[in-house]
């Protein structure tokens, strides 16, 4: 057993010792006679570690200590003789300034990465718990809409159609008219994802099985964007393309460009003044290239794609981006303008949060974790005008 081992050991008697001596002192009694008996196992527990520690102590030399064994001097210069250099953990170089400090009395555990005779090939050289991710899609639809919390559909009332006014002679009755109503219907549909994580990685990379949760949500956020912009709205959510009203556009421009800078003033023409206020694009990232390039071969004066800070803005509007957005392409709808607040809503079932479940049982006999994440969750258009679709013209 080594040095660090024994320490442990010797700490771990200890500090039981001093819990049951508090336990006592807190309920102000005196101790029994099986708290004395278990303090007595613990001191004699003690008793016998010190000598073995102090024996592998007064053998320790700051040579030993070293990664690769002995350590050469040439001419004031010190180089390992064909030695890979390791990798250690950021904990080697503060255990073994205090061992240095303390002329050998002080050994931490980081001492022993890499060293054969004290059983340091067990630990871990390379302790680096960060995983390089891969960058996830962009989504913004979120971001942009009405989100509800719901605990049942919920039916929303939408007006069709405003109440017809019309002109009165002296003693003649008002013409009757009402105004009309429709609704839409915001459910909750269940999708997740399920990942198996096997015990040895779990233990192995601490790290991994909260990468592994992070990569589950993500990939659940990403599932949803792109039904709240394509979805069928038949068994998931109702997506915003072609449920919003359309504009279509004679593309390309001058420049063979397929969204033009007309074009884009055109839609935010048709867009009503109240959705104004609030309102913003939604475009594939790709799509924003299209549009500098139509306003850079323009030679505009004033620029009308612009960034400030990390936000692009077109026409003054702010520009979010969503890669489930179509591409600009003939007979594609590539933008998306208006007031998503206004436009479209998401129903969560029981709240926002996306449910991560963490199963040891059902293939424990196999040696596998079982990772669940999943949200029930709706999406519906509520107020189509309040979203303007820029289509391209198919030919």
């Amino acid at each position: 057993m080594n040095l660090f081992d024994l320490k442990k050991q010797r700490e771990h008697a200890l500090a039981k010792a001093d819990s049951i001596v508090q336990a006592a002192e807190v309920a102000k009694r005196t101790l029994t006679a099986n708290e004395d008996l278990e303090i007595a196992t613990c001191m004699a527990a003690v008793t016998s570690i010190n000598p073995r520690i102090k024996e592998i102590e007064s053998k320790n030399t700051i040579r030993s200590m070293f990664p690769d064994g002995a350590v050469i001097v040439d001419g004031g210069r010190r180089y390992q003789v064909n030695k890979p250099t390791p990798q250690l953990s950021a904990e080697y170089a503060d255990d073994f300034y205090q061992y240095v400090a303390t002329r050998g009395q002080r050994v931490g555990a980081a001492l022993y990465e890499g060293s054969s005779p004290a059983g340091g090939y067990a630990v871990p050289v390379t302790v680096d718990d960060q995983i390089v991710p891969l960058a996830p899609q962009e989504m913004s639809v979120r971001q942009l809409a009405q989100i509800i919390p719901t605990v049942s559909d919920i039916k929303i009332p939408v007006k069709a159609s405003f109440g017809v006014a019309t002109a009165k002679a002296e003693t003649s009755s008002f013409t009757e008219s009402e105004l009309s109503l429709t609704q839409v219907t915001l459910s909750a549909y269940m999708a997740g994802i399920q990942e198996n994580v096997s015990w040895e990685l779990a233990q192995d990379v601490p790290a991994f099985q909260a990468f592994a949760v992070t990569d589950m949500i993500l990939a659940q956020q990403m599932y949803e964007e792109n039904l709240y912009i394509n979805g069928t709205g038949s068994g998931q959510a109702q997506g915003l393309i072609n449920n919003v009203a359309p504009a279509t556009f004679e593309e390309p421009d001058a420049n063979s460009n397929l969204v033009s800078i007309n074009g884009t003033l055109d839609i935010i023409g048709k867009l009503n003044s109240m959705y104004h206020p609030g309102a913003s694009w939604l475009m594939n990232r790709t799509t924003s290239i299209v549009i500098r390039k139509a306003q850079v071969q323009s030679n505009l004066y004033t620029p009308v794609f612009t960034r400030v800070g990390d936000q692009d803005f077109l026409h003054g509007y702010p520009v979010a981006y969503a890669a489930a957005m179509p591409a600009a392409t003939r007979g594609s709808s590539p933008i998306l303008f208006g007031n998503f607040k206004m436009g479209y809503c998401i129903g969560d079932r029981g709240g926002s949060g996306i449910n991560v479940k963490v199963l040891d049982q059902p293939l424990a006999t196999q040696g596998l974790i079982v990772l669940l994440c999943y949200r029930r969750t709706d999406g519906r258009v509520r107020r189509s005008e309040a979203i303007q679709q820029y289509n391209i013209a198919a030919s």
